[in-house]
């Protein structure tokens, strides 16, 4: 999420949630008054945009993650307004258990999980990073986490299908939205969130089963 983020209902002139019609409808419309042919109200820029926007919502995957962000961020600005602190990215960090197991030779066949946990001492798999003034209030956090959904096109039930080529389903991510109740987290803890209570929706779950999640007390000067 950046300064150049594009609100792509609105290039549209559509609400949120629009339905996959009327994001058509209102392309074509659009499409005929600022195609650069048209030579009274023609705008390269401006079709390039409106073309952009109908690519990204038409297409169910890339309308999932925009859908996604456009929540975030709306929760985002009503935290604001309602003291609800949203912890930035820059502060949402994945432990490098990858890395060290790597160096110490620990990605070999037939070591357990478990046993490289207790060689390389970590035993989480998010730090998220809050100020003191934050550990006393509500916090919002989007973690990115890999999902699994079933393909939508054959419901995993067409070998042939040409979505999922025969897979019945796809990876892809989606974000895990954690609000835990002011006060209780404490600096240095780690917490076990049971991700099968927080499915994005009926066809999709996370591939994790649980999630640990340590919190640190923030010392640094990112946002």
């Amino acid at each position: 999420m950046n300064s150049a983020w594009i609100d792509h209902y609105r290039v549209l002139g559509l609400n949120f949630g629009a339905s996959q019609e009327s994001i058509k409808h209102r392309y074509r419309e659009l499409a005929k008054i600022f195609h650069p042919d048209n030579k009274i109200t023609g705008s390269k820029p401006v079709f390039l945009q409106v073309v952009e926007s109908y690519q990204i919502l038409s297409k169910p995957d890339a309308r999932t993650r925009f859908d996604t962000e456009f929540q975030i961020r709306k929760k985002r600005d009503e935290g604001y307004k309602s003291g609800m602190y949203v912890i930035p990215p820059s502060r949402i960090l994945f432990a490098t258990q990858a890395v060290e197991f790597a160096r110490r030779g620990l990605l070999r066949a037939g070591i357990r999980s478990s046993a490289r946990k207790k060689y390389t001492g970590i035993y989480h798999d998010i730090r998220i990073c809050l100020k003191k003034e934050e550990l006393l209030g509500r916090i919002f956090a989007a973690i990115p986490l890999v999902v699994r959904s079933i393909c939508p096109e054959c419901m995993g039930s067409d070998l042939n299908c040409g979505s999922c080529g025969g897979k019945g389903s796809y990876k892809s991510f989606r974000y895990l939205k954690w609000s835990p109740e002011p006060g209780s987290l404490v600096p240095g803890k780690i917490y076990t969130l049971d991700l099968s209570g927080f499915r994005p929706d009926v066809f999709t779950h996370f591939k994790k089963r649980t999630l640990k999640v340590k919190i640190e007390l923030f010392q640094g000067h990112k946002k």
